[in-house]
Protein backbone atom coordinates (compact mmCIF):
# COMPACT_ATOMS: atom_id res chain seq x y z
CA UNK A 1 0.00 0.00 0.00
CA UNK A 2 1.08 3.78 -0.91
CA UNK A 3 2.13 5.53 2.36
CA UNK A 4 -0.15 8.39 2.91
CA UNK A 5 1.63 11.13 4.18
CA UNK A 6 5.52 11.74 5.21
CA UNK A 7 6.61 13.36 7.96
CA UNK A 8 9.98 14.51 8.44
CA UNK A 9 12.09 17.21 10.26
CA UNK A 10 13.06 20.22 8.61
CA UNK A 11 15.55 23.02 9.27
CA UNK A 12 12.94 26.15 8.82
CA UNK A 13 13.92 29.77 9.68
CA UNK A 14 11.43 31.22 12.65
CA UNK A 15 11.44 34.82 13.59
CA UNK A 16 11.37 35.10 17.53
CA UNK A 17 9.69 38.32 19.34
CA UNK A 18 11.23 38.24 22.41
CA UNK A 19 9.27 40.50 24.82
CA UNK A 20 10.16 42.82 27.68
CA UNK A 21 7.23 45.02 27.82
CA UNK A 22 3.38 44.15 27.88
CA UNK A 23 2.35 47.23 26.94
CA UNK A 24 0.57 46.71 23.58
CA UNK A 25 0.56 49.94 21.80
CA UNK A 26 4.47 50.13 22.16
CA UNK A 27 4.98 46.17 20.94
CA UNK A 28 2.65 47.85 18.30
CA UNK A 29 4.90 50.56 17.25
CA UNK A 30 8.12 48.63 17.58
CA UNK A 31 7.31 45.56 15.60
CA UNK A 32 5.95 48.04 12.99
CA UNK A 33 9.08 50.03 12.76
CA UNK A 34 11.02 46.72 12.23
CA UNK A 35 8.67 45.48 9.98
CA UNK A 36 8.90 48.75 7.63
CA UNK A 37 12.46 48.35 7.42
CA UNK A 38 12.20 45.22 5.42
CA UNK A 39 8.28 44.51 4.32
CA UNK A 40 8.86 41.77 1.43
CA UNK A 41 11.12 39.76 4.14
CA UNK A 42 8.39 39.89 6.59
CA UNK A 43 5.19 38.74 4.68
CA UNK A 44 4.05 35.43 5.78
CA UNK A 45 6.94 35.14 8.33
CA UNK A 46 6.45 32.22 11.02
CA UNK A 47 6.83 34.11 14.35
CA UNK A 48 7.34 32.72 17.76
CA UNK A 49 6.61 34.87 20.69
CA UNK A 50 8.88 34.66 23.79
CA UNK A 51 7.53 36.07 26.88
CA UNK A 52 10.56 34.51 29.15
CA UNK A 53 11.44 37.91 29.80
CA UNK A 54 8.27 39.19 31.42
CA UNK A 55 8.41 37.59 34.78
CA UNK A 56 5.15 37.82 36.59
CA UNK A 57 4.15 40.98 34.54
CA UNK A 58 3.31 38.45 31.54
CA UNK A 59 -0.18 37.58 33.19
CA UNK A 60 -1.52 41.15 32.46
CA UNK A 61 -0.31 40.73 28.39
CA UNK A 62 -2.98 40.81 26.39
CA UNK A 63 -2.67 37.51 24.27
CA UNK A 64 -5.68 37.81 21.84
CA UNK A 65 -4.88 41.56 20.88
CA UNK A 66 -0.99 40.57 20.47
CA UNK A 67 -1.91 37.69 18.00
CA UNK A 68 -4.14 39.99 15.95
CA UNK A 69 -1.53 42.72 15.70
CA UNK A 70 1.00 40.13 14.63
CA UNK A 71 -1.57 38.82 11.90
CA UNK A 72 -2.82 42.22 10.98
CA UNK A 73 1.06 42.84 9.73
CA UNK A 74 1.42 39.93 7.78
CA UNK A 75 3.05 37.46 10.44
CA UNK A 76 2.29 34.20 10.95
CA UNK A 77 1.97 33.23 14.72
CA UNK A 78 3.46 29.63 15.48
CA UNK A 79 3.40 30.27 19.48
CA UNK A 80 4.25 31.16 22.40
CA UNK A 81 6.86 30.61 24.83
CA UNK A 82 8.19 30.91 28.18
CA UNK A 83 4.90 31.35 29.60
CA UNK A 84 3.64 30.81 32.94
CA UNK A 85 1.79 27.32 33.60
CA UNK A 86 -1.09 29.75 34.78
CA UNK A 87 -1.21 31.44 31.78
CA UNK A 88 -1.46 28.13 29.34
CA UNK A 89 -5.59 28.34 29.60
CA UNK A 90 -5.82 31.92 28.30
CA UNK A 91 -3.24 31.25 25.30
CA UNK A 92 -5.29 28.73 24.36
CA UNK A 93 -8.42 30.81 24.68
CA UNK A 94 -6.97 33.22 22.64
CA UNK A 95 -5.78 30.82 19.82
CA UNK A 96 -2.04 30.39 20.61
CA UNK A 97 -0.02 27.23 20.40
CA UNK A 98 1.75 26.86 23.22
CA UNK A 99 5.22 25.99 23.15
CA UNK A 100 7.94 24.13 24.60
CA UNK A 101 10.79 26.70 25.89
CA UNK A 102 14.41 25.48 25.05
CA UNK A 103 16.77 23.70 26.98
CA UNK A 104 18.81 26.33 27.45
CA UNK A 105 18.61 30.17 27.18
CA UNK A 106 17.99 31.09 23.12
CA UNK A 107 21.41 31.88 21.60
CA UNK A 108 20.76 34.95 18.86
CA UNK A 109 22.68 33.01 15.75
CA UNK A 110 21.87 35.92 13.98
CA UNK A 111 24.38 37.83 12.56
CA UNK A 112 23.77 41.45 12.67
CA UNK A 113 22.39 43.88 9.98
CA UNK A 114 25.08 44.95 8.05
CA UNK A 115 24.75 48.17 6.41
CA UNK A 116 26.50 49.20 2.61
CA UNK A 117 30.04 50.57 3.77
CA UNK A 118 33.57 49.38 2.89
CA UNK A 119 34.16 45.89 1.37
CA UNK A 120 34.62 44.60 4.55
CA UNK A 121 34.88 40.40 5.29
CA UNK A 122 33.16 39.48 8.18
CA UNK A 123 34.00 36.31 10.36
CA UNK A 124 30.86 34.59 11.23
CA UNK A 125 33.49 33.12 14.30
CA UNK A 126 33.14 36.58 16.01
CA UNK A 127 31.21 36.56 18.90
CA UNK A 128 27.47 36.36 18.74
CA UNK A 129 25.58 39.00 19.90
CA UNK A 130 28.80 41.57 18.61
CA UNK A 131 28.01 44.45 16.37
CA UNK A 132 29.67 44.65 13.54
CA UNK A 133 29.92 48.00 11.97
CA UNK A 134 31.79 48.08 8.58
CA UNK A 135 33.62 52.00 8.26
CA UNK A 136 31.66 53.72 5.43
CA UNK A 137 33.71 53.96 1.85
CA UNK A 138 32.59 51.72 -0.62
CA UNK A 139 29.59 49.34 -1.31
CA UNK A 140 29.25 45.25 -0.55
CA UNK A 141 29.59 43.37 2.39
CA UNK A 142 31.73 40.31 1.84
CA UNK A 143 31.87 37.04 3.99
CA UNK A 144 34.81 34.88 4.51
CA UNK A 145 33.43 31.86 6.25
CA UNK A 146 30.19 29.63 5.65
CA UNK A 147 26.98 30.24 6.63
CA UNK A 148 25.95 27.24 9.01
CA UNK A 149 22.11 26.59 9.55
CA UNK A 150 20.29 28.78 11.85
CA UNK A 151 22.36 32.12 10.49
CA UNK A 152 20.65 34.81 8.86
CA UNK A 153 22.75 37.45 7.26
CA UNK A 154 21.33 40.88 6.27
CA UNK A 155 23.52 43.26 3.75
CA UNK A 156 20.93 46.46 4.36
CA UNK A 157 21.31 48.92 1.06
CA UNK A 158 24.23 47.17 -0.42
CA UNK A 159 24.75 43.65 -2.40
CA UNK A 160 26.51 40.41 -0.16
CA UNK A 161 29.06 38.52 -1.03
CA UNK A 162 29.60 35.20 -0.13
CA UNK A 163 33.14 33.47 -0.80
CA UNK A 164 31.95 30.01 0.64
CA UNK A 165 28.72 27.91 1.05
CA UNK A 166 25.52 28.66 2.81
CA UNK A 167 24.02 25.94 4.58
CA UNK A 168 20.33 24.13 4.71
CA UNK A 169 18.84 25.98 7.26
CA UNK A 170 20.54 29.24 6.94
CA UNK A 171 19.43 32.70 5.64
CA UNK A 172 20.70 35.15 3.00
CA UNK A 173 19.23 38.57 2.15
CA UNK A 174 20.21 41.87 0.80
CA UNK A 175 18.94 44.79 -0.09
CA UNK A 176 20.89 44.63 -3.44
CA UNK A 177 22.00 41.57 -5.31
CA UNK A 178 23.36 38.33 -3.45
CA UNK A 179 26.79 36.10 -4.49
CA UNK A 180 27.60 32.95 -3.56
CA UNK A 181 30.82 31.49 -4.53
CA UNK A 182 30.02 27.87 -3.51
CA UNK A 183 26.60 25.90 -3.18
CA UNK A 184 23.44 28.35 -2.25
CA UNK A 185 21.38 26.30 0.08
CA UNK A 186 18.77 27.16 2.35
CA UNK A 187 16.87 30.28 2.15
CA UNK A 188 18.03 33.08 -0.45
CA UNK A 189 15.94 37.10 -0.77
CA UNK A 190 17.13 39.99 -2.92
CA UNK A 191 16.30 42.99 -3.83
CA UNK A 192 14.33 42.85 0.25
CA UNK A 193 13.39 46.40 0.13
CA UNK A 194 11.58 46.24 -3.55
CA UNK A 195 14.74 46.35 -6.26
CA UNK A 196 13.08 44.64 -9.21
CA UNK A 197 17.27 44.70 -10.50
CA UNK A 198 18.83 42.84 -8.15
CA UNK A 199 19.83 39.03 -9.19
CA UNK A 200 21.34 36.17 -7.47
CA UNK A 201 24.44 34.35 -8.76
CA UNK A 202 25.87 30.82 -7.42
CA UNK A 203 28.02 28.56 -8.62
CA UNK A 204 25.88 25.50 -7.39
CA UNK A 205 21.97 26.23 -7.30
CA UNK A 206 20.71 24.32 -4.12
CA UNK A 207 18.36 26.54 -2.44
CA UNK A 208 15.51 25.93 -0.63
CA UNK A 209 13.89 29.24 -1.36
CA UNK A 210 14.38 32.13 -3.81
CA UNK A 211 12.91 35.35 -3.54
CA UNK A 212 13.78 38.58 -5.95
CA UNK A 213 12.06 41.36 -4.22
CA UNK A 214 9.08 39.86 -2.81
CA UNK A 215 8.40 37.55 -5.90
CA UNK A 216 9.23 33.81 -4.88
CA UNK A 217 10.32 30.42 -5.78
CA UNK A 218 10.81 27.06 -4.40
CA UNK A 219 13.21 25.28 -6.50
CA UNK A 220 12.04 21.87 -5.63
CA UNK A 221 8.61 23.10 -7.34
CA UNK A 222 11.01 24.68 -10.29
CA UNK A 223 11.03 22.88 -13.98
CA UNK A 224 14.46 24.12 -14.24
CA UNK A 225 17.50 21.86 -15.06
CA UNK A 226 20.34 23.81 -13.28
CA UNK A 227 19.63 22.49 -9.95
CA UNK A 228 23.47 22.04 -8.50
CA UNK A 229 24.83 24.12 -11.33
CA UNK A 230 25.49 27.67 -11.64
CA UNK A 231 23.45 29.90 -11.91
CA UNK A 232 21.77 33.29 -12.15
CA UNK A 233 18.50 34.35 -11.19
CA UNK A 234 16.90 37.39 -12.06
CA UNK A 235 13.14 39.08 -12.00
CA UNK A 236 11.20 39.54 -15.16
CA UNK A 237 7.82 40.30 -15.42
CA UNK A 238 7.21 39.44 -11.67
CA UNK A 239 8.65 36.31 -13.33
CA UNK A 240 11.75 34.63 -11.52
CA UNK A 241 14.30 33.39 -14.62
CA UNK A 242 17.03 30.72 -13.87
CA UNK A 243 19.31 31.58 -16.31
CA UNK A 244 23.46 29.25 -16.46
CA UNK A 245 26.15 31.42 -15.11
CA UNK A 246 28.59 31.27 -17.78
Amino acid sequence: MQSVLELKGEMLMLNVLRLHDINIDHIEVALQKKRDEAPLFFIQSPIVVDCSKLGKGGKALDLGTLRRILIKMDFVPVGLRGIPDSLRAAALVAGWNVLRSPARPPQDTTVSTMKGGNSKSISLDDPVGEMVTPPLAKTNVIIERPIRSGQQVYAESTDLIVLAHTSAGSEVMADGSVHVYGPLRGRVLAGVKGDKTARIFCSALEAELIVIAGCYQLLDESDTDLKGKPAMIRLDNERLIIEPLS
